[in-house]
């Protein structure tokens, strides 16, 4: 065996041996890198919370002159609602629900000489269109306490418009969710007193959410079971934000679109696709060092064709002798992934700084998928080329 990593150690090239390394680093880097910033994008990109999550658009019925003269409230009909349904752009639509009823908010901190009181409404979607996580985002008939969601732009609103002008204090989220807010509710004769409480701001939804469950068990108590079956608005999750079909299709029904949520929407499918290019863009590179890789083990076979046939002659097996040059071309793929990891912690140190700013409740995903998953690669690719190099030993000697 000494004989043999001696002829390899005189005939191996240390240039290329090292342009090798290099260009597998390069590739192996944008690979790992790829893949972990695409998985650490998904709780930015994903549907419960970040910044990118706009696969949700809200849908409503334009009002018209005529018919705000009227009183007539625009509404989908079953018809155009069925037609949404069977777009294939579509993935599930869900129906705001409104409250039916009276509502009358007061918020009291004597500490900060804040006592302001305001009408409020309600809306409630499916739960499935929530944007938020939170244990308290449930209601069950007899508890006190409504859970309520607001948008991220309310809190602004407050703190850098009204505050000032009211001279009342700016307050953080943390602060705001320990505040109880006193609800007046009242229809059909009757006025209930309970206590609301924000858990959560939505940026998918611009109004004020409650569950489900309350809003059907309000409406039920206060508003004679009447449920509107007129819908004005719709929440529709679809398959492809950037779908050409869609925005044509809404404004052919003439339908309004927040537009915001499309051109987000946008952003985040295509930083999905450019994630995606650059993976393979670290594939094809990989794959070009490797196939240099291999051919220069071919070439140095060639090269050392007469020695290899006296070594065979003298005893020496063809796995053998091929075990010398296997190692060496596991040895680089190995070193090349280990570099490559530590670009990838350091590199990955940064970004998420920058992802964390963006979104308060962000999780990052574990690193551990993307080391197994490219330990798997390098493995594969090793036992290829040791395969290639020992039926390369038998064919050719």
């Amino acid at each position: 065996m000494r004989l043999i990593w001696k002829v390899l150690r005189q005939n191996i090239s240390i240039g290329q041996l090292s342009g090798f390394v290099l260009a597998n680093i390069i590739g192996l880097t944008i690979i790992v890198i790829g893949l972990q910033l695409y998985l650490d994008l998904q709780p930015l990109m994903s549907n419960k919370s970040g910044f990118m999550k706009a696969d949700y658009w809200v849908i409503s019925k334009p009002v018209s002159t005529m018919e705000s003269l009227a009183g007539v409230k625009p509404a989908f009909t079953s018809e155009e609602i069925d037609d949404i349904e069977s777009q294939e752009f579509i993935a599930q639509v869900g129906f705001f629900t409104p409250a039916l009823y009276t509502i009358k908010g007061q918020v009291i901190m004597e500490k900060y000489g804040v006592d302001v009181g305001t009408d409020l409404f309600f809306e409630a979607v499916p739960e499935e269109f929530v944007d938020i996580q939170s244990e308290e985002w449930t209601f069950q008939p007899g508890d006190e306490i409504i859970p309520i969601v607001v948008p991220q732009d309310y809190l602004n609103l407050y703190n850098f418009g009204y505050a000032p002008s009211a001279d009342f204090p700016a307050i953080s989220e943390a602060m705001i969710q320990k505040v109880l807010i006193d609800l007046y509710l009242i229809g059909n004769g009757k006025q209930l007193y309970m206590k609301g409480k924000i858990v959560g701001f939505s940026s998918r939804l611009n109004t004020i959410l409650v569950p489900q469950s309350f809003m059907e068990w309000s409406n039920q108590l206060l508003a004679d079971g009447y449920a509107s079956k007129e819908v004005s608005r719709i929440i529709v999750q679809v398959t492809n934000p950037a779908d050409e079909r869609i925005v044509p299709y809404f404004k052919n029904k003439g339908l309004d679109i927040e537009r915001d949520k499309l051109d987000t929407a946008k952003v985040g499918w295509l930083m999905r696709v450019l994630v995606f290019v650059v993976m393979l863009i670290g594939l094809i590179i990989c794959g070009l060092a490797g196939y240099v890789l291999i051919l220069s083990i071919f070439l140095l076979l060639q090269r050392n064709k007469t020695v290899i046939r006296n070594l065979m002659i003298i005893g020496y097996k063809p796995k053998q002798i091929a075990i010398p040059y296997s190692l060496l071309v596991a040895f680089t793929n190995f070193l090349s992934l280990f570099i490559a990891v530590l670009f990838l912690i350091g590199i990955r140190t940064i970004y998420l700084r920058y992802f964390y700013e963006l979104s308060a409740d962000y999780r990052p995903e574990s690193i551990t998928l993307v080391l197994v998953v490219t330990f798997a690669f390098e493995l594969l690719i090793t036992c290829l080329n040791a395969r290639l190099i020992l039926s390369s030993i038998r064919k050719t000697f």
